[in-house]
């Protein structure tokens, strides 16, 4: 089967599974790249932390503020968001606090780590990379060397490339020191991955 399509299917099912464990304070609203078909084999796969109140809406990942940002910085890598990156979440829904967003719990992490165990499977992404906190966390649970990597870094570990860095939510990229490392990281992932 197409990995494609696989990958389509795949996403169909998460709620189910997620339900399975847990289901309060989560909007089951399904939130997935919206340029599957686009997508050149082996994408980049970015992790971010989980949807939030934009993501719903648009029913797309990354398209908030930090969106923006994550945007200008593809831009700079030279790589295309539409054919060269999926972009994926450490928890696959909106967890909530009222109608707040909030990061997802440790427990959601690991269940969405098992998702991403699959969803990596199905992609087979020539590097992975992990922006933030919770998906460096949820990863810890498949592969816990990542937990004692520095930031705004590439690995290989178990024959799989890793890259981390900060999430580029609004808080962290009006930092300058935060904004310089993910500007050189996402230029540094161009030098390898472009063209």
């Amino acid at each position: 089967m197409d990995w494609k399509v696989e990958l389509k299917n795949f996403y169909k099912k998460r709620a189910e599974f997620i339900k399975k464990h847990l289901n309060e304070n989560i909007d089951f609203t399904d939130v997935y790249d919206p340029y599957i078909d686009e997508k050149k084999d082996n994408p980049i796969m970015i992790i971010g932390e989980a949807p939030g109140e934009n993501e719903v809406k648009q029913k797309e990942p990354f398209v908030g503020k930090a969106g923006e940002n994550l945007n200008y910085l593809i831009k700079l890598s030279g790589l295309n968001r539409k054919k060269d990156i999926l972009i994926t979440n450490a928890f696959p829904f909106r967890t909530l606090d009222g109608n707040k967003n909030r990061t997802p719990k440790a427990k959601e992490l690991k269940i969405g780590a098992e998702l991403l165990k699959k969803e990596i499977e199905i992609v087979k992404p020539k590097i992975i990379l992990l922006l933030g906190n919770s998906a460096i966390k949820a990863f810890s649970y498949l592969m816990p060397e990542v937990k004692n990597l520095k930031k705004c870094g590439f690995y290989e570990i178990n024959g799989q490339k890793i890259g981390i860095c900060y999430h580029p939510s609004p808080l962290a990229f009006n930092r300058k020191e935060i904004r310089k490392s993910l500007e050189e990281f996402f230029k540094r992932l161009g030098e390898m991955y472009g063209g």
